[in-house]
């Protein structure tokens, strides 16, 4: 019996012994399932951080207005490119330690004028659509009941696309982007074209729609609206037209068409100082037009057949009545005149151009 006893005792110490073992196994597999998966969510949240750091994204707590704070992820605009990485309605932008988003209620029309002395017709080919001379940008506020207009210097160098006489596309390359239109129809299709330019140039921003006149229009549409009165920046000689620098006038319609077509092409820098004046005669159209929207009908009647549009000018200055023009919303392309390659090209200053983007388009974040 005693024999019996001990071997009894023996197989459960035994019996023991294996548990224990057992219980081992699984603690040390634990611990070690729990350390792989620690490691696993190290390297992921590394990844991610590497990642949004790759794509120039920030993530900091800023206040709002319930004055608690919460995580918030915005964009580092370093350069004019870094615009173009989302949507402009999208998302938060910070630039110089401030942050900025994107206004809500602007609508941009782009403004066209082409050097073409007839009524509008389709062009003889796919490369005679006519030079846009004049490019205005114009950005309509809902919320601030605010109008802004940024000139564009004809010469402004951007990736225009190059197309054959048959109307086939060439190649992108950068050059005036008062070219682009004159690849295209000298219609509809050159005015489309122009509206992408301008939106490579502003890297993304959205354009509702265009107006284009055939500078040949324009001693009609001027006098349509009573004439533009103005104090000339620059004094003009056009055949028998002379209009003195300094001295107030109202512009006639050929006097109008001297002030904002004639330029020295053999004088360096003259679009410069062209699109000076061309600023001032918007001004103080615009801000007749808004004075008296009505006029705006007499355009259409006056210059029709010099007028290609995606858009209702009438409708769009009774929009805008009640809405302020003021000269200091009148903004510039900022940049510098070159001659490089047989012509002239007006380089757009990079922060230049980053702060016009955030002063126009952005409100800053409080």
């Amino acid at each position: 019996m005693k024999a019996r006893t001990n071997t009894k005792e023996i197989v459960l110490l035994i019996s023991v012994i294996l548990i224990a073992l057992a219980l081992s196994v699984l603690f040390i597999l634990f611990i070690r399932h729990r350390e792989q998966l620690k490691k696993a969510q190290a390297a992921t949240v590394t990844e991610v951080m590497s990642e949004n750091a790759s794509a120039n994204v920030n993530t900091e707590s800023v206040p709002v207005s319930n004055d608690r704070e919460q995580e918030t992820t915005y964009r580092e605009i370093e350069s004019v490119a870094d615009f173009a990485d989302e949507k402009w309605s999208e998302g938060l932008v910070r630039h110089d330690g401030k942050i900025y988003r994107y206004k809500s209620g602007l609508q941009n029309y782009l403004f066209l004028g082409i050097d073409n002395d007839d009524p509008v017709a389709p062009a003889a080919d796919g490369i005679s659509g006519g030079q846009s001379d004049a490019i205005f940008l114009l950005v309509t506020d809902r919320v601030q009941q605010q109008v802004s207009i940024i000139a564009i210097n004809r010469n402004t160098i951007v990736p225009v696309d190059v197309y054959d006489e048959a109307g086939n596309f060439v190649v992108q390359m950068d050059l005036q982007i008062c070219l682009q239109h004159g690849y295209g129809d000298g219609m509809k299709l050159s005015c489309i074209r122009s509206v992408e330019a301008v939106n490579r140039l502003f890297k993304g921003v959205p354009v509702s729609g265009y107006i284009s006149l055939n500078m040949g229009g324009l001693p009609a549409v001027n006098d349509a609206i009573g004439g533009v009165e103005l104090t000339p920046v620059e004094s003009v000689r056009r055949g028998d037209i002379v209009i003195t620098k300094g001295k107030p006038i109202t512009l006639s319609g050929e006097q109008a068409y001297a002030y904002l077509r004639t330029r020295d092409v053999d004088a360096f820098g003259s679009a410069n100082d062209r699109l000076q004046r061309q600023q001032q005669y918007i001004v103080a159209a615009i801000g007749k037009l808004l004075a008296d929207p009505g006029k705006a009908n007499k355009i259409y009647e006056a210059g029709g057949d010099y007028i290609v549009a995606s858009i209702d000018l009438p409708k769009l200055i009774d929009s805008t009545k009640d809405m302020t023009f003021t000269e200091d919303h009148m903004y510039q392309l900022p940049g510098e005149t070159e001659f490089k390659d047989d012509f002239e090209r007006y380089n757009v200053d990079e922060e230049g151009m980053i702060r016009l983007i955030l002063d126009v388009f952005y409100e800053e974040v409080q």
